[in-house]
């Protein structure tokens, strides 16, 4: 069993309203034949306000050279995975020092060496930490980073692990995806950090991570993802992924019940569930059958900060601390990416001891 302890995430500058953002896309695509639909639709998605880490007018420029867009991802990457883990080893109570594991997650990170070897000379981490850098899990990182520090904590017992998911999807956001899904990106996403602790134990509230799942759906590697051209990356999503995940719950449900402790009723009594969109959480609730309200704390993050990637469940888990759960309440952490790839873990929440 590992524990988690409360999360710190971490907000560029630039606050950005949809409003505002509508009034950009509007001047940068005037002509375009779907740029009704695609005002319409970004409002759909009920994300009020986003935050970037550049101001707006640059944002959708394509007249940067691709290196310059990698240098300034990195860059605003790091700066907000500092921020981010420095205030996660102040909440655990911890320094530096007493970190032995580091999880490192970054949807839009291509550079090489990554922000795991720069966060070990940022944070001052020993150069004995073992690390996980990873960068091809996209919004399901979050959940992805959680059961790897799971597994490092039970192949080391005693282990402290830091967590730390950075995305910055604002330097990668394409001028020239013109398209519906390309258009609706544009509305969802935002740029953040955010980082925790994974342990065996602690004293405070907590939440125990007693198991973990994973699940690639046969045949879908085209749903959801990027690929790079020679003008930059390029993200895609199709409509058919909210069916793909909502096919996917009973094999969740199962899998809850048979983990469950005998005579515990496997159904979560509460969710830490990825934002995604509107679509996705209606398609986690259809296919858990839960009740709604238990994606209301993934509702208000995707409203108040879009979708945040690998961090949204981190956002989410934050939120879960301070509108804490009853004690020993079961739950479901559940985050979805590209494959499309499904992460899982069975939660149990614990308040001060």
């Amino acid at each position: 069993m590992s524990v988690v302890t409360a999360p710190v995430v971490t907000l560029p500058r630039h606050q950005v309203t949809t409003d505002e953002l509508l009034d950009r896309i509007t001047e940068l695509y005037e002509g375009h034949p779907g740029l009704a639909v695609a005002r319409r639709v970004i409002r759909s998605t009920t994300v009020r306000a986003r935050w970037y880490t550049r101001p707006l007018e640059e944002q959708f420029d394509d007249t940067l050279p691709l290196a310059e867009r990698t240098c300034r991802h990195l860059e605003d990457s790091l700066d907000l995975a500092e921020k981010a883990a420095r205030g996660a080893l102040v909440e655990a109570g911890l320094t530096a020092a007493d970190i032995d594991g580091l999880v490192v997650l970054s949807a839009t990170g291509h550079t090489m060496p990554g922000l795991d070897v720069l966060l070990m000379e940022r944070l001052d981490l020993p150069p004995s930490v073992r690390r996980i850098p990873v960068t091809q899990v996209g919004c399901g990182g979050g959940v992805f980073a959680l059961v790897r520090a799971m597994d490092m904590v039970a192949a080391h017992p005693g282990a402290t692990v830091l967590v730390v998911c950075a995305d910055v999807f604002s330097h990668y956001l394409h001028r020239g995806d013109t398209g519906l899904d390309g258009m609706i990106l544009k509305g969802l996403f935002g740029d953040a950090a955010g980082a925790c602790v994974v342990r065996p134990e602690a004293q405070g509230p907590r939440m125990e991570l007693t198991h973990s799942w994973e699940y690639l759906h046969p045949d879908s590697r085209d749903l959801v993802g990027s690929r790079t051209e020679g003008d930059g990356l390029h993200a895609y999503n199709s409509p058919k992924l909210r069916n793909v995940i909502e096919g996917t719950m009973p094999r969740i449900l199962e899998w809850l019940e048979r983990v469950a402790p005998p005579g515990t009723d496997p159904v979560p009594r509460f969710v830490v569930s990825h934002t995604g969109g509107p679509r996705i959480l209606d398609a986690i609730v259809g296919g858990l059958g839960c009740d709604p309200a238990m994606v209301d704390l993934a509702r208000d993050s995707l409203r108040e900060l879009g979708n945040v990637g690998s961090v949204s469940v981190l956002d989410v888990l934050e939120r879960t601390f301070v509108k804490s759960p009853a004690e020993g309440d079961h739950g479901l952490v559940l985050a979805a990416g590209p494959g499309v790839s499904l992460f899982a873990a069975r939660a149990v929440w614990r308040p001060w001891q």
